[in-house]
Formats: C-alpha cells, structure tokens, sequence
C-alpha cells in the first residue's frame, strides 16, 4: 500500500515536472531585452553588465558548496519552493531598483534561488523516476520539457522587443508573473525519498565527500568541460546580442532575432537522442567545436559596417547552430552527470557540477568585462572565440580516455563504486 502511495506521488511529480519546467528553467522575457534593459533603461555600461554576469555566478560558486547541505536538511521540494521565492525577489528588485549595488544584491538573491532550484529540480524527476523504474527516461523528458521552455521563451523574446519599446518595463512585470506562476507550480511537488534517506553533513564530510567525488576520472572530465563551456556560452550570449544592437538592428528586431534563437536552442534540448546517433561517444567533442567556430564567424560580421543580405543571412544561421548546440549540450551534461548516481550522492554531485559551471562563468565574464573597457564588442568576440577554440582543444584531449567508454571500461571510483 505505501508502495503504491509513493509511486503514485511519483508519477504526479513527472507529469506535473513536465509542465513546471516551462517556466521555471531560466527568466523569461527578460533575456532577449536584457542588454536592452540594462543598458537603455538601468543606464549600465557592457563592461557593468559583464562585472553582474561574473557576480551572479561568484555568488553562485559559495551557495553550491553549501547548497547540498541545505536541500538534505529541507528536502527536495521546499528547496525548489524556497529557490523561487528568491528568484521572485531578484525579480522585483530589478524593476525597482537603480544603483549598480541593488543589482549585485539583486544576484546574490538570484544565485541562492538557483542554487536550490538547480540542485534539487532534477532531482525530484530523477528520483521520481528511479521509484517507478524509469530512470532512464530521464533525458527523454528533461530534454522535451527544456525545449517546451524554450518555445515559450522564443514566443516570449518574440514579443519583449515590441514591449520594451512601449513601456520599458513591461517585460520585466511579465518575467515576475511568470516567475510566480512557477512559485505556485512547485507547491505541488511531493517528496517521494525518505527523510531518513538524506544524511546529515558537517563541513568535514562535504570537503570528504567532493574529494571521492573528483577522484573520478569520469567526473573530472565533465566538470572540467562545463567549467570551460559554459563559460564560453555565458560570455557568447552576452556578447552576440550587444553585435546585434552595435550593427544597427532596431530594438523590436533584435528580439525576434533571440526567439529563434530560442526555437534553436528548443530544438537542440528535444533532439539530443539523435544528436547522440550520429555523434556517438564525441557528442560533447562536435557540439563545443562547432559552437565556437560559430562565434568566430559572428564576430567577423560583427566588424562589417554593411547590413546587407549576405551577412544577415550567415547570421542568423550561426547564431541558430550556436542555439541548436546550448539547447542539446546541457541536456548532455546533465544526462552524463547523473548517470551512476544514487540518492545519497547525486545532489553532490550536481552541486559541484554547478560550482565549476559558474567558477568557468565568472572567470571568463570578469576577463570579457575588463577587455570591453579597452575594444569593441566585435572585436572582443572574435579574440574570446580564438582562444577559446584552444581552451576547447586542450579539454577534448584531457577527455580522451576518461569519457564516452561502455561502462565496463571504467574503473569503479570513475562510476561512483556503481554496480552494472
């Protein structure tokens, strides 16, 4: 009986994942106005707008070390609860606030809602899963529940660029419904592990834990990845939109520009399973090329003077290869991340993926930051592509060996002690 009771609660928790994601994966109506917004309407420079990317994910590297922790002593559920209430907050204050110090504590909010909700979101699908036996399932409906996300972020970036221009501050009142919609959602949620499941930490055992957790090989090649990566992307966004608005395209049209950005990323996060067909055990080694060589060819335009058909049109069809790539690699991440976990591990193991995530972000977005004080935008895109296509080479090689093997192949540490 109260196995059927917990496999019951599991099922509501996929079924109800499937449509919390949409709106609580990132902000919505924001991003593709948010260059826009804190630029035109906050008075910020590019260079400030880099310095806050590189706070939000500082911030983030000191609640991950202890988020773990948190959500063991909250459960799942009131940490995703809790998670977007913060982010609610960031929300509000970015409507109301001014000074460059309300947006840095606006990201400290920000930082701790994503904290909790990172680490424990999948985790309520991952675990919901494993009580029904259907974890493998879980790239399946993570995948198809980020791109749901991501089509109403395009439908959402379709039409911030329309708002903004009406009233500067209409999308950013739509983010916080948005973001509150999502709060409501997650108070549905059911925690379906024990609380006896969950083991108390000291700090003493978290530096123990994330020791065994880096003498993995496996894992060392994947946190190393998303450091590198996920930085470049971080920068990348930031940079491609700030070219868009540098070659004169009118503020409405460079939103629509980000919604199909948006339907590519979309795209990308559903179509991983055939993405992974072709590219077999190099998913991650094809995806980072190709986005790189991608933003190379961005910033090459970005230094012609002319808006003609020909570069509109190279574009728009690398800014939706870089799209289809961001969309499709963090659904591989978190798949491969996950894999060979259990309960008593896996938020660990997660929260120390997002420490190197960030680490990477705000490295990268504090160097961009520096360098937009000195060159264009253009300009610094096409040095940042550069040298990050080397710092892709070097990664590529360090994972040689140590990723994509069958799981036989790996020695017991490199998959968490797990049985086959």
């Amino acid at each position: 009986m109260e196995q059927e009771i917990i496999e019951r609660k599991a099922k509501n928790n996929i079924k109800l994942y499937k449509k919390y994601k949409t709106f609580s994966y990132d902000i919505l109506f924001y991003y593709a106005i948010s260059i826009l917004y804190l630029t035109i309407t906050k008075k910020f420079s590019m260079s400030q707008v880099m310095f806050l990317t590189c706070a939000n994910s500082i911030f983030c590297i000191i609640f991950y070390f202890f988020g773990n922790q948190l959500v063991n002593k909250l459960n799942l559920k009131l940490s995703t609860v809790i998670g977007n209430v913060f982010v609610l907050i960031y929300g509000l204050i970015y409507i109301f606030g001014t000074s460059f110090n309300t947006f840095i504590i606006a990201n400290l909010f920000c930082a701790f809602g994503f904290t909790l909700k990172n680490i424990s979101e999948s985790s309520i699908l991952y675990s919901s899963l494993k009580k029904i036996n259907k974890a493998t399932e879980f790239s399946k409906i993570e995948g198809k529940s980020n791109s749901k996300y991501y089509y109403y972020d395009a439908f959402a970036s379709l039409i911030s660029g329309f708002l903004f221009v009406f009233y500067n501050y209409l999308p950013m009142i739509l983010c916080c419904v948005n973001l509150l919609i999502s709060l409501i959602i997650s108070l549905y949620f059911t925690n379906v592990d024990k609380k006896e499941e969950y083991e108390k930490y000291t700090i003493k055992d978290i530096i123990n834990e994330t020791k065994n957790i880096l003498s993995s090989n496996r894992l060392k090649a994947l946190y190393l990845f998303s450091f590198i990566f996920t930085g470049i992307v971080t920068v990348s966004t930031t940079l491609y939109k700030a070219i868009i608005i540098d070659m004169g395209i009118k503020d409405e049209y460079t939103t629509i520009i980000v919604c199909i950005v948006s339907i590519f990323i979309g795209i990308g996060a559903k179509s991983l399973f055939n993405i992974e067909k072709i590219t077999r055990n190099k998913t991650l080694k094809f995806l980072s090329i190709a986005f790189v060589l991608a933003l190379f060819i961005v910033g090459i335009i970005g230094t012609s003077s002319k808006l003609n058909l020909f570069n509109m049109s190279t574009l728009l069809v690398c800014l939706s290869l870089m799209g289809f790539v961001q969309g499709s690699y963090r659904v591989a991440l978190k798949k491969y991340i996950l894999s060979f976990t259990t309960h008593k591990i896996r938020n660990r193991i997660t929260s120390t993926y997002y420490i190197f995530e960030n680490f990477g972000s705000a490295i990268l977005s504090f160097i961009i930051g520096i360098v937009l004080n000195y060159t264009t935008n253009s300009i610094s895109c096409i040095i940042f592509a550069c040298v990050s296509f080397i710092a892709i080479a070097l990664v590529i090689y360090y994972m040689k060996g140590r990723l994509g093997l069958r799981p036989e192949q790996y020695e017991p540490k490199d998959i968490n002690n797990s049985k086959i």
